[in-house]
């Protein structure tokens, strides 16, 4: 009987074991969370970004008459002056380009040059990533407001 209990003691403290070696690999690693780069610099975000967009557009009544989803979105950040320039899009089907003011330590930006651009900036380790909306409008004939024309909605991660 002494040896049936040994060897249940050896297995069930190999299970602890492996099952306290296990919970401890499966701990979330904060440090491969995307966070808001707080303090990214300007020259930190320049560079060329790719990923995926999705372009919405709409009708003079602003309602969606076509969506379409790329994988071969991109972004180009670089220098202009004291602030930023921004192209972004999807070869062949929407492209934009952004003046932008930047602030080293910003985790946004925001535009109203070539329609309304708003993008938030993530770091996770040593990568940038991208997402925001590019979105145009035309003067609406019949108010003083405006009419939504296209909504481009995109997510990219830095690639050099």
């Amino acid at each position: 009987m002494r040896p049936d209990f040994f060897l249940k003691s050896v297995m069930l403290f190999l299970a602890i074991g492996y099952l306290s070696a296990l919970s401890s690999c499966k701990k979330d690693d904060q440090s491969s969370q995307w966070a808001r780069c707080t303090n990214c610099s300007r020259e930190q975000i320049s560079g060329k970004y790719s990923g995926i967009a999705t372009l919405y557009e709409y009708n003079m009544e602003s309602e969606q008459t076509s969506q379409t989803y790329s994988e071969e979105a991109y972004l180009e950040i670089s220098p202009q002056g004291s602030g930023i320039r921004i192209t972004v899009g999807v070869v062949n089907l929407y492209n934009a380009s952004i003046s932008a003011a930047w602030a080293d330590g910003s985790y946004t930006i925001s535009s109203l040059s070539d329609g309304e651009f708003f993008a938030n900036i993530w770091i996770r380790d040593d990568q940038i990533k991208i997402t925001g909306i590019n979105k145009r409008s035309d003067p609406d004939p019949d108010s003083s407001g405006f009419i939504l024309r296209s909504l481009f909605d995109f997510e990219v991660i830095k690639t050099e």
